[in-house]
């Protein structure tokens, strides 16, 4: 039987530092090995879901979105239960963000503080 990620938490949760620090190596190592440039159609994913964040921010306000794209997949208040929902319906990695104001981009340079 495979373990599940709350059973292998549990497990890791119980190393001892010096176990810790050899996971981290070893988990280090393997991503280094697996990472790829992202490929486009998942730049182009990124994309849409960020216009659709930008379109729909005042409807989901301090809500967990995930999105596929531009597809809503799920919406909630619990990001475990969004991301959960989202790899039932297959989503092998879920693009789950908090919805909050926009913050106003700051625009100005030094011609923008006081004379002094």
């Amino acid at each position: 039987m495979t373990p599940n990620y709350e059973q292998a938490f549990e497990i890791i949760s119980n190393l001892p530092i010096a176990d810790l620090k050899k996971l981290g190596k070893w988990i280090e190592e393997k991503t280094k090995t697996k990472q790829s440039p992202a490929s486009k159609e998942e730049i182009e994913k990124f994309r849409l879901s960020m216009k659709w964040i930008d379109e729909n921010r005042q409807k989901f306000l301090g809500q967990w979105v995930c999105l596929d794209g531009d597809r809503l997949v799920a919406h909630g208040t619990d990001a475990l239960k969004i991301y959960k929902k989202a790899r039932e319906k297959g989503i092998e990695v879920p693009f789950v963000e908090h919805i909050v104001e926009e913050k106003e981009a700051y625009g100005g340079g030094i011609e923008a503080c006081p004379q002094l």
